[in-house]
């Protein structure tokens, strides 16, 4: 009797051939998913098999973005924090020649980015360089082809947001001074009049982001926060065995029963009731720091007039400054006047 075909056999006759046809794909998606889970070694075939073969399927390319996300995002304990070392693994394999070079690596990094709760910055940073790279390297990027040189497309907008806004993202929700300053360096770089007309929107919120949000970003969990919980919650169960065991304790007398609910809690209310609370101090903070201090003026200032001028751009941002925070710092008002605002 034939034995069926082993992913390891597939692998080899695949990268020897040089070439995924569609049945391929459908071929290595059934022996990987058969098993339920993504594996490193799935994922150690996955890498290989996109760097081995030059001619490969769109079904393929569609697969090496679902499988790797999988094993980076979904299938990491706990689920959606990618480690240093993952991260490691991730950037060595999609940067061979020193930069994301195809468009899969790219929607695989940017997906990882975008859909876990905890990346290392160097992930973040990476997909930001390879918009900068499509953008001012066009004509030696895969993804950069077939538009004039040096401009921001409606892609490119696209992708910025969903990095930049990711949970993720370097500033969880927040623009970070790196990320405003390549904000900048991309405008600085494509002042010929040809971007998309997104761009403007977007740079000048993600910059006024930056100065008039700066602070209380929403917390997300460490890393060792999520696997404490996760411990807490496969040790507790479900609400509903909390309740049953908060039940017994009370018949057997063991714990007072306002001990019990408070520890236990398991609506969550007290904890609503304290994150109302903290919400609305916070709140209060950040609209009393809607306003651009004198190390933000002076950096705006620095970076608008680097290369001696004050483009459209950078005037629909100082028009949104003027309008929105409650201060601005003397720092900017040569740069207001210049701007004719």
């Amino acid at each position: 009797m034939t034995q069926p075909l082993r992913i390891d056999e597939l692998d080899q006759n695949l990268r020897a051939r040089g070439c995924i046809d569609a049945e391929h794909a459908v071929q290595l998606r059934r022996m990987i998913y058969s098993k339920g889970s993504v594996t490193k070694h799935d994922a150690d075939v996955m890498f290989k098999l996109d760097q081995a073969c030059a001619v490969k399927h769109s079904s393929f390319g569609a697969l090496y973005v679902e499988v790797l996300t999988d094993y980076f995002v979904w299938q990491t304990s706990p689920q959606g924090y990618v480690t240093d070392e993952q991260a490691k693994y991730l950037i060595e394999n999609v940067t061979r020649d020193g930069h994301v070079a195809a468009k899969t690596e790219l929607e695989l990094v940017l997906n990882v980015v975008h859909w876990a709760r905890e990346v290392p910055e160097a992930l973040v940073m990476l997909v930001l360089d390879a918009v900068r790279q499509s953008v001012m390297l066009s004509r030696e990027t895969a993804f950069g082809a077939n538009r004039p040189q040096a401009a921001i497309g409606a892609g490119d907008v696209a992708i910025l947001s969903k990095a930049l806004h990711a949970p993720a993202g370097d500033g969880c929700l927040m623009i970070t001074r790196r990320e405003a300053d390549l904000l900048f360096t991309l405008n600085d770089a494509t002042k010929a009049g040809h971007n998309d007309p997104a761009w403007t929107n977007f740079f000048v919120r993600a910059i006024a982001n930056h100065l008039l949000n700066s602070m209380d970003a929403p917390k997300i969990p460490t890393r060792d926060e999520a696997v404490h919980r996760e411990k807490w919650l496969n040790e507790r169960g479900s609400v509903g065995q909390l309740l049953t065991g908060v039940a017994t304790s009370l018949a057997r007398g063991n714990v007072p029963f306002a001990q019990v609910w408070e520890e236990v809690d398991p609506f969550g209310a007290a904890a609503a009731k304290n994150e109302a609370l903290l919400e609305e101090r916070a709140l209060k903070r950040r609209l009393a720091c809607e306003q651009v201090d004198a190390d933000e003026a002076k950096w705006v200032a620095g970076r608008i007039l680097a290369d001696g001028t004050v483009d459209e751009t950078e005037i629909a941002l100082l028009q949104f400054l003027k309008k929105e925070a409650t201060a601005i710092d003397p720092a900017l008002e040569a740069v207001m006047k210049r701007a004719g605002l």
